[in-house]
Order: C-alpha cells, then structure tokens, then sequence
C-alpha cells in the first residue's frame, strides 16, 4: 500500500512545473520516484511479510467455519485450535486400566465363584420345587383313589390276629358280626376271613400272623 502511495503522490508532483518542487530541470520521473519514494526499512518489510502470511494462513480456518477459541486474538492460536483434532475415547474391552493382571485374575475367580453358586442355589431350588410337585401329585391321586374306594382309609389299620366260630380277635379286642372297627362294621365271619363294609362299600380281610 505504501508504494501505491508513492507513485500516486509521485504522479502528482510530475503533473507540477518542476520549478515548484525544487527539483532539477533535468531530473526525469522515475527518479523523482525513487526521491519521494525511498526504500522501506528491511525490518518493517520483514514484519510486513510476516503479518501477511499469518492472515492467510488463519484465513482458510474462518471460511470453513471454524470457531476459534473465545478471547483468543492471536491467529496462529487460532489455526492451531481449528487444526487439533478431536480425541473420542473407545477402548475395544470394559477392563479398567487402573487394576492390575492380579487384580483382573482375582475378579474373574470370583465372578466364577459367585456364578457357580447361583446355578448351584438354582438347581437345589429346582429339585425342591420338583419334589414338592411330584408329592402333591402323589396327594392329589390318594384323595382320588380315596373318593373312589373310600374302604381303603380304614382297610390297612384292620389287622386279624385269629378267628374263633363267629368271634374275631383284632388287637387285644374280640369282636363279632355287627361291631364297628375304625368305623367298618363286621357283616359276615368265616373260617379265615371277615367281611367289612365302610361308606356302603364291601372289603375283606384275612387273618395276618
């Protein structure tokens, strides 16, 4: 800008009468150019270059719409914000890099230790819950054969120990034709059996030594 400023300013003393501008009759333009317009300073030159090129480097980051960090002037801070890349965390296991082989191998025993006695826990509750279904239904068949040969609740406790004529030895108790025993009542007495009935049903039984 500095040297376009020169030569407008030197274009305009050439259009003067030379007399004007104290200069010499037999100067021409070009010098008085390079009179008015003397060489800048190295160091200012230099300073000049170096700003120049810090706008166009920082330049590519502002058009791709990159922000720079709030309070930061300097460009150079700038480009070096918009040029980091971003760090994403993702590591290919779950295991905390804070704990050591030991620790890892420990954990994992343990693990195995707690897993083997929840299957163990789970397998004793699966047994009990199929002994608890196989008694009920060992239940529920006894109320049925029970509702069907409803003799057979009285039948096993009547134990014969010998008969006499009409007389029947049960226990240490004598009994004959019409007594009740555990609620059957004798209806007939042979030689080696008696007849019982119990909820209008017939059962026999015979003497056991």
């Amino acid at each position: 800008m500095n040297r376009v400023f020169y030569l407008f300013l030197a274009v305009g003393l050439s259009a003067l009468p030379l007399q004007a501008q104290n200069v010499p009759t037999d100067v021409s333009a070009q010098e008085v150019v390079a009179i008015q317009a003397p060489e800048q300073p190295a160091a200012q030159a230099a300073t000049s270059s170096v700003a120049t090129s810090q706008a166009v480097e920082a330049q590519p980051a502002v058009q791709a719409g990159t922000s720079a960090p709030e309070g930061s002037s300097n460009p150079q801070e700038q480009a070096a914000a918009a040029k980091t890349a971003r760090v994403v965390f993702n590591p290919k296991n779950q295991r905390d890099p804070t704990l050591s082989p030991d620790d890892v191998l420990l954990m994992e025993h343990r693990e195995k230790q707690r897993l083997a006695a929840l299957a163990a826990e789970r397998k004793r509750q699966e047994e009990e819950a199929r002994r608890r279904a196989l008694e009920e239904e060992k239940k529920r068949a006894w109320e049925l054969y029970l509702l069907k040969h409803p003799e057979a609740e009285v039948k096993n406790k009547i134990r014969i120990g010998g008969i006499v004529g009409q007389e029947v030895f049960i226990g240490s108790k004598i009994y004959t034709v019409g007594n009740t025993v555990y609620g059957a009542r004798i209806v007939a007495v042979s030689p080696d059996s008696v007849v019982f009935s119990y909820k209008g049903r017939k059962f026999v039984r015979k003497i056991q030594l």
